[in-house]
């Protein structure tokens, strides 16, 4: 099927064409009824002119016609006449003029016949004009026909339709042009708009649309558009962001898997070709060989809690006592490191006492984060240093000035809040290494940590899990000032915690 041409205009050609012919409609039909009215208006003029020429058309004629004329010329002009028959049917002299042809009046039967006293029109003789013409019968039977040319009737309704003419193409031509600017204006949006959309396809998601007036609907479009790419740009970076970290956390994970498999494999080969016979040196390789795959095992399990968590599924929350998960990984640490000291302590000094820190979340998901941070600090400190929890609650929430990394939204402020704390008085962390220790896989110190087998997702799996309970992770930390990871947790409602 064809399609047609008009279908293939621009926007502002449909628009400027529309007025342009909507207009032409209107002025048509106005200027056709104002000439109609017009024209029926002399018409009627010249009726009533006639109906005052009958007073003298009633006179009887003279008996003999080449006597004096009963009309004398003076009476009438070139646009005004009087035919008289008598009533053999022959024509009395008449006034004419030589300048405009005569009426057609016909036989003086078809006159009889419209002998009613209402004006009509007939043709000039000639056939080049009109006249209105009315008929009077006189007593003896002879017939007169006044007679009035429509001649300047018609001239002015010429003039006139001319003067429409030539005014209707003016107002169409400036019409034309003010809606065509008019319409560049309101569509000046719509050209930014096609502008932004061609950089964003070009791949530049900065791109917006300038100046969208909320006022205009094509302003409110505009700024929808930017509503919708604020978002598109945001979710494309996150999505690019989430992609980076998924290669890079594959490549990591692909490297922290392949160092124990490899150690693995040589220690294997080293069994097979009679290099480990029976005795110390065999235990010494089967036991580097059961270290390598449960290190193995243990970042594979810290990996499929990572992908568990990132499900972002609701945990089942009851209330959870931080003093008492504090307390047990205190034992847990003692029971691993006895060399080690760890003590507890409550957040808000001396001067308060160990109440119960009562918060609503998952028990294992937090007994969790305290074991990791727990360890975190075990594995990263000298065996010197001592590491200190402390439990407590916060009726106030203030930014520290010196946080050196943070993950999660900032509390509310005067919401209380528990708090949960491992310190240490370790070496700290310098900024550079500071900023990124809740990156999965990221180690301050790779050599080390392999050595102590740590699998660099502690500390990620810290952040997740505080996270998923909309909480806040901090650490605050220097050189040779220690480090401190701060967990802020919101307590819930007390009819929820009981």
């Amino acid at each position: 099927m064809k399609v047609p041409r008009w279908r293939h205009w621009t926007l502002r050609s449909r628009l400027v064409v529309a007025v342009a012919a909507l207009s032409a409609v209107a002025l048509i039909v106005s200027n056709t009824a104002g000439i109609v009215l017009l024209r029926q208006y002399l018409t009627d003029q010249i009726d009533n002119q006639l109906a005052g020429m009958r007073h003298v058309a009633t006179r009887p004629l003279p008996p003999d016609p080449t006597g004096d004329n009963p009309f004398p010329r003076g009476r009438f002009d070139m646009y005004r006449t009087l035919l008289v028959f008598d009533s053999d049917g022959r024509q009395m002299p008449s006034p004419s003029s030589d300048e405009i042809s005569p009426p057609q009046v016909g036989s003086i039967d078809a006159l009889r016949d419209r002998a009613d006293g209402e004006p009509f029109t007939v043709e000039s003789v000639d056939g080049e004009d009109h006249w209105r013409v009315t008929v009077v019968t006189q007593p003896d039977g002879a017939v007169a026909v006044p007679a009035i040319s429509l001649r300047q009737v018609e001239a002015t309704a010429d003039l006139l339709i001319a003067i429409d003419l030539v005014v209707m193409i003016v107002v169409l031509v400036l019409l034309a042009l003010v809606a065509a600017a008019v319409v560049r204006i309101g569509l000046r949006p719509l050209i930014r708009m096609e502008s932004t959309s061609t950089a964003i396809t070009a791949g530049d998601l900065t791109h917006r649309v300038d100046d969208a007036d909320p006022h205009t609907e094509s302003g409110r479009l505009g700024i929808a558009l930017n509503s919708m790419l604020d978002r598109i740009e945001s979710e494309v970076a996150a999505r690019t962001a989430s992609e980076q970290r998924l290669r890079q956390f594959v490549a990591d994970a692909s490297h922290e898997l392949r160092t124990p498999l490899t150690s693995i494999r040589g220690f294997a080969e080293l069994y097979r070709r009679g290099g480990a016979p029976p005795g110390r040196l065999l235990d010494e390789t089967m036991s580097r060989i059961e270290a390598e795959a449960a290190r193995m095992g243990l970042l594979v399990e810290d990996m499929l809690l990572l992908a568990r968590l990132d499900r972002q599924r609701e945990p089942q929350r009851r209330p959870v006592d931080l003093l008492a998960i504090a307390a047990d990984t205190i034992r847990d640490a003692h029971a691993r490191r006895p060399d080690r000291r760890v003590q507890l302590a409550s957040f808000g000094g001396d001067q308060c006492a160990f109440d119960p820190v009562t918060v609503l979340g998952d028990e294992h998901g937090l007994r969790q984060v305290a074991t990791n941070l727990v360890a975190n600090a075990l594995q990263h400190t000298p065996p010197h240093s001592d590491i200190t929890i402390r439990v407590g609650r916060l009726t106030t929430y203030r930014p520290r000035r010196h946080t050196a990394a943070v993950v999660g939204e900032e509390p509310p402020r005067r919401t209380p809040i528990a708090v949960f704390e491992v310190a240490d008085n370790g070496p700290g962390l310098p900024s550079q290494h500071a900023g990124r220790v809740f990156e999965r896989l990221y180690r301050a110190d790779p050599s080390r940590a392999r050595s102590n087998g740590g699998s660099g997702l502690g500390l990620s799996i810290v952040a997740a899990i505080v996270s998923g309970h909309g909480g806040r992770v901090e650490l605050e930390t220097s050189p040779g000032q220690g480090a401190a990871f701060r967990v802020l947790l919101p307590t819930g409602s007390q009819s929820a915690l009981s």
